[in-house]
């Protein structure tokens, strides 16, 4: 048990002492890229266990159509697109923290989910409809403690004041949506592109 705790104390730590924690991942070199991956594969875990094992009382999806693996495909590419457009903007904003740094500190900023998804997915099942609310605070609690720990990780990694990190995060949405463009448009002339291509080899064949 020591082992394993020592294994995940890094992340326990954060949950408990923010500022601190986030400060030793940065700047002690306390924090490692495994520990952060871990714990990411834990939240996409949680939410399949989640999605397959939650009560049908609040859970609303057929498990003979549900694909965890799509989830999980989101939501990591929600996260891959969140560093990337808050590192393209702290560039640009004397941020100090590396692409690396900000991964790190949103994936330890999970804990609080994995905490709290697979406990209340286990409550679900115990629940009538007309106390479904208890599991839904749970996961909004760990949600709302992700955000705060999510802000002060941003904070602790580039160095910022509170003010300039709200700013930044919201330039770093406005970079995300400006990259979602600029990937649907690639994707749709890729796919008029193709449509082109095999078109014309189509026609070259029947000649």
């Amino acid at each position: 048990m020591s082992k394993v705790f020592g294994f995940y104390s890094l992340p326990l730590r954060i949950m408990t002492r923010p500022f601190e924690g986030f400060y030793a991942m940065k700047y002690q070199r306390e924090g490692t890229l495994k520990i952060a991956v871990i714990n990411l594969l834990l939240v996409l875990i949680s939410y399949a266990i989640n999605d397959q094992y939650a009560s049908l009382v609040v859970n609303p999806q057929n498990p003979l159509t549900l694909n965890s693996l799509n989830n999980a495909v989101m939501i990591v590419g929600a996260l891959i697109l969140f560093c990337v457009s808050n590192w393209s903007v702290t560039s640009l904003t004397d941020g100090e923290g590396r692409l690396k740094d900000i991964f790190m500190a949103m994936c330890y900023a999970m804990t609080p989910l994995v905490l709290t998804i697979v406990p209340a997915t286990i409550l679900s099942n115990f629940l009538s409809a007309d106390e479904a609310g208890f599991y839904f605070m749970i996961l909004a609690v760990g949600m709302m403690y992700f955000i705060f720990l999510v802000f002060v990780g941003l904070v602790t990694v580039h160095n910022y004041g509170a003010g300039k990190a709200v700013l930044t995060i919201f330039l770093t949405f406005f970079a995300l949506l400006v990259i979602v463009f600029l990937l649907t448009l690639l994707l749709s002339l890729w796919q008029q592109l193709w449509v082109f291509a095999y078109s014309i080899y189509t026609e070259l064949m029947f000649r």
